[in-house]
């Protein structure tokens, strides 16, 4: 499993050298030190790459998150909670180096596309559910809707530009802000 290893370590290299559209199987091969039909017997294209680099964040996201999350039905200080959310979301973006590039290409790559939609919506029932425990007026298909515009907002906030700017604990602290609001008026 060292070479299969080694091929996403290359892979991960050349996305933060070169972005996405940098990545071709002949580069990783090269980077790797090892033969392209190397490369071709772990994986079948660079999709399947993008693919396999996808899927190991998202396990490390779920060994964190769900935890998280499930914090939200019994937590006496939703803003406190909403803030160490934010703050462990945007650590895992950086823990996680090519997390933005891979989500920008999503549009273009329609397996990945794929499965973020399959991600997203998972974690969008596992928030529903507990939005529903947390907040009694919150029924099952505002749940729903609220579990995915919060998801939406999240995503767009730590995939900005503006998180990468001097200026991002502001730019975060008024996410947290602006879904404390919602959270506050979702009790009311």
């Amino acid at each position: 499993m060292v070479t299969f290893a080694n091929i996403l370590s290359a892979a991960t290299e050349i996305i933060l050298e070169r972005g996405v559209k940098g990545l071709n199987t002949n580069l990783v091969a090269e980077r790797a030190a090892i033969n392209v039909g190397t490369v071709y017997h772990y994986f079948p294209d660079k999709t399947a790459i993008l693919t396999e680099l996808f899927r190991l964040q998202q396990k490390q996201r779920d060994d964190v998150l769900f935890e998280k999350l499930s914090e939200l039905a019994t937590t006496p200080d939703v803003r406190g909670w909403t803030r160490e959310l934010f703050e462990l979301l945007r650590q895992l973006r950086l823990d996680q180096p090519t997390a933005v590039p891979l989500r920008r290409a999503f549009n273009s790559i329609p397996r990945l596309a794929e499965l973020d939609r399959v991600e997203t919506a998972r974690y969008a029932r596992y928030l529903a559910e507990l939005l529903e425990r947390r907040f009694s007026s919150v029924d099952e298909r505002r749940a729903d809707a609220v579990a995915h515009l919060l998801i939406t907002i999240s995503v767009a906030v730590l995939d900005s530009p503006l998180m990468e700017s001097s200026g991002s604990t502001m730019f975060l602290d008024e996410a947290v802000r602006l879904v404390g609001i919602y959270f506050d008026d979702l009790g009311h």
